[in-house]
């Protein structure tokens, strides 16, 4: 049954090409930064619900976030489907999210063709604001509630390989404010306070820090505020800073450690200094390995090919980890190119390349098959949710 079920699902995704790339390159040509993706997530709740989709617009409080439901013909397990559309400042598209929301739309589509064959229930959810520069960023975390209603969560993400049981770093996304004291930095500089040093005090001390620190740990950040003038004596200064970790723990403890970096800082130079986090924290993503090996063998039996090199450390993060932690979940990476570097304009041009279209095809079908083993194999759905339960 799932064998005929899957045939059925590939076509009508195949007949279904040409619009899922106009989708996805819609998305690339119009990118929207975080919670602000208005257009994409129209587009992408009109064409499910066109598929027969029941859309909820707005979910979980946030205005580019939606739900959207396809029933089966009996009751029986959820799997829900992850889209992300959100895009980096200045680069667009070079995190391939476009890719992403046109798989999982692609995914809808094949199912819904198959759906009155099925016992169980299909949900799409757009998430927004997956990168964490956005404020409120990650999507997902504050969606975990409804998420986690299905029994299931899989999406995919493209890269430079094939590749399932991925890792990701848990992730904090915060401010660091210092405040001095304005005063003419010619005539009468001792009467000012340098918020700036407060900021540069800062850097030196993280990286003081870095040889102690373990080597899966990131740090990493940019300035937001150096002053007004340079014959000004900056009253204010900020920076905006990532902290990464293998696990919360670990990130909480090296969090503290950065801001004792700062609030050293602050006592050096006389300055006040505070914090303010930016974005919701994501956990370290830990993905189900009997799902993720489903997903492996659906697009494997698609003409993927893993390499057998093992997969490389974890750097990025995601409010996917989030997701992982709380219901049994899996990443498929998806091949766009050799060596893509993510986050780079070079990335921006192949997230719209013809490898993205193909990549959008295989990964709609992939997401779908694999939601088909979810919602048919009782034996495979009791081993993903009983090594859930025993982590």
């Amino acid at each position: 049954m799932a064998d005929s079920l899957k045939e059925k699902v590939s076509k009508e995704i195949d007949a279904r090409r040409k619009r899922l790339i106009e989708v996805t390159m819609a998305i690339h040509g119009e990118p929207e930064l975080g919670h602000q993706e208005f257009k994409a997530s129209a587009l992408l709740a009109s064409e499910l619900k066109e598929l027969g989709f029941e859309v909820e617009k707005g979910t979980s409080g946030l205005p580019t976030a939606f739900k959207a439901v396809r029933r089966g013909e009996g009751e029986g397990p959820t799997v829900a489907i992850i889209a992300e559309y959100d895009a980096l400042p200045e680069l667009g598209h070079a995190c391939g999210h476009n890719i992403i929301a046109a798989s999982a739309l692609g995914a809808g589509a094949g199912l819904s063709a198959v759906m009155d064959e099925l016992d169980g229930t299909v949900i799409v959810f757009g998430t927004p604001a997956e990168e964490g520069y956005a404020e409120n960023a990650g999507g997902k975390v504050i969606m975990l509630d409804e998420i986690t209603k299905a029994d299931v969560a899989i999406m995919i993400h493209p890269g430079s390989r094939y590749g399932v049981g991925s890792t990701s770093l848990a992730r904090e996304s915060f401010m660091i404010y210092f405040k001095g004291k304005a005063a003419h930095a010619g005539a009468i500089p001792e009467r000012g306070i340098n918020a700036l040093e407060g900021v540069l005090l800062t850097y030196q001390g993280i990286n003081a820090l870095r040889q102690h620190l373990m080597r899966d740990i990131r740090i990493h950040g940019v300035i937001k505020d150096g002053g007004a003038a340079p014959n000004i004596v900056p009253e204010t200064a900020s920076a905006h800073f990532y902290v990464r970790a293998p696990t919360v723990e670990i990130l909480e403890e090296t969090l503290e450690k950065v801001k004792n970096c700062a609030r050293g800082a602050a006592l050096a130079t006389g300055s006040e200094v505070s914090f303010r986090r930016v974005a919701n924290t994501y956990a370290n993503k830990v993905p189900n390995m009997a799902l993720s090996e489903a997903f492996k063998v659906n697009l494997e039996a698609l003409g993927a090919e893993f390499p057998e090199a093992a997969a490389e450390r974890p750097g990025a993060s995601t409010d996917f980890g989030t997701v992982s932690q709380a219901m049994p979940a899996a990443t498929a990476s998806i091949f766009i190119g050799e060596n893509v570097a993510l986050h780079s304009y070079d990335a921006t041009k192949v997230t719209a390349s013809e490898t993205a279209h193909e990549a959008v095809i295989i990964s709609a079908k992939g997401l779908a098959h694999t939601a088909i083993d979810a919602l048919t194999d009782a034996d495979l759905l009791k081993r993903i949710k009983k090594e859930h339960s025993d982590r």
